[in-house]
């Protein structure tokens, strides 16, 4: 492991992740990009998670970091990975996802070359895409704060806070961190509140990040409460905090933003076939106004179920379980 500074710092919790580890850290060495470092924090792993770590870190030419903690939950373990980065830039990858070989050069060249705030990309869930070539294709674009939070905003599937290339010193200067009460949501409000402090970006048109479906994920657990009610808070956070930075696109979120989560809350319940947490979310939630805001989306299958709720909650419960 070099002590030698470098330009990118990436930050990998790891919680029993032995099973894609591997395959992580190899899209990582075969990166076409090679000034960063890898930071690794076993996060009270019980399998053999921490022995592929220091496996790989002994025979392979990455500099990785590992650190090993009491298991605290993934925002605790990215927060300490903020913490001991020297990286200029600084980037998440989940443990069980993949990079396109591109993924830092197509992400880092411009945000130097532009003198831009932030680079971001598309994600995909077709791991196939991340082995395609994209060497002949332009897909740079320089954007405003209004482009690129609509992009964030109306496109919630297709990009993620780990599509992000974040600049450490704004996390610093800000003190921008994830919320470690959180179990859900914590990473969309770290990233709003992040694009509060950029004007300038650029997007990169390209399914450069690999998300894999993991049904063991955390993200995969079974529905409850306490989820449901995060998600919803945490847009509520993010209004206030763009409220306090004078964030022009605040009167944009607010008209859609708190009414879609509403709108997942609502779908998860029903995937999840408790009925009794349906109707609490019914009785102490206004749930019909976000539907009336949903029924216009521009997703037709989104706008359908909306105004299937407005004729009937029970029949927007069964039909979200038939289509899935």
């Amino acid at each position: 492991m070099s002590s030698i500074e470098k330009n990118v710092s990436i930050i990998i919790p790891c919680y029993n992740c032995a099973t894609y580890i591997k395959e992580t850290l190899d899209s990582l060495a075969k990166q076409t990009y090679k000034d960063f470092e890898v930071i690794c924090i076993n996060d009270g792993s019980t399998d053999d998670t921490l022995q592929i770590l220091e496996s790989y870190a002994a025979y392979s030419n990455l500099d990785i970091k590992i650190i090993t903690q009491k298991n605290g939950g993934v925002s605790k373990a990215r927060n300490c990975g903020i913490e001991v980065a020297n990286g200029k830039y600084i980037s998440f990858l989940d443990s069980d996802d993949i990079y396109h070989v591109e993924f830092l050069e197509r992400m880092i060249i411009p945000i130097e070359q532009q003198n831009v705030d932030v680079t971001y990309c598309r994600l995909t869930r077709d791991l196939n895409e991340i082995f395609s070539s994209f060497s002949s294709k332009n897909a740079c674009y320089i954007q405003k704060q209004k482009s690129a939070m609509d992009k964030l905003l109306f496109e919630m599937g297709t990009y993620g806070f780990y599509c992000y290339i974040y600049n450490r010193k704004v996390l610093l200067d800000f003190n921008l961190r994830f919320n470690e009460s959180m179990k859900y949501f914590e990473d969309r409000e770290f990233n709003w509140k992040y694009l509060c402090h950029c004007k300038k970006y650029v997007w990169i048109d390209l399914p450069l990040y690999g998300y894999r479906n993991n049904l063991n994920s955390a993200i995969k657990q079974k529905t409850s409460w306490e989820r449901s009610v995060n998600s919803l808070n945490g847009v509520k956070r993010i209004e206030e905090y763009m409220k306090n930075t004078n964030c022009a696109y605040l009167d944009t979120l607010k008209e859609y933003l708190y009414q879609r989560v509403m709108w997942g809350v609502a779908k998860n319940i029903a995937l999840s076939k408790d009925i009794m947490l349906f109707e609490k979310l019914k009785n102490e939630f206004d749930v019909n106004s976000c539907m009336k805001r949903t029924a216009k989306d521009s997703n037709k299958l989104v706008a359908l179920a909306s105004i299937l709720y407005l004729i009937h909650p029970m029949l927007f419960y069964y039909v979200i379980q038939f289509k899935k």
